[in-house]
């Protein structure tokens, strides 16, 4: 009587530990795919940010200054 008490104690902290396993590693899966989105958001932010600056130029302006410049050698 006492051994199967002690086999199906055993059993239950098996499985105990291996559900806080389970936990744990869906926990860790959640975070990095959480980082790896945080990621690609920031590098499309970035993106975004260098396309705005490029079309903020002004070309006219930018083109008769190196004109100008080529014109004075």
């Amino acid at each position: 009587m006492f051994n199967l008490f002690s086999i199906v104690k055993s059993l239950l902290k098996l499985a105990g530990v291996l559900s806080e396993w389970g936990k744990n590693r869906q926990l860790m899966k959640a975070g990095e795919a959480k980082a790896v989105n945080k990621g690609l958001v920031d590098a499309y932010n970035a993106i975004e940010r260098a396309r705005r600056a490029t079309t903020n130029i002004d070309s006219k302006r930018l083109r008769d200054k190196y004109k100008r410049s080529s014109d004075k050698g």
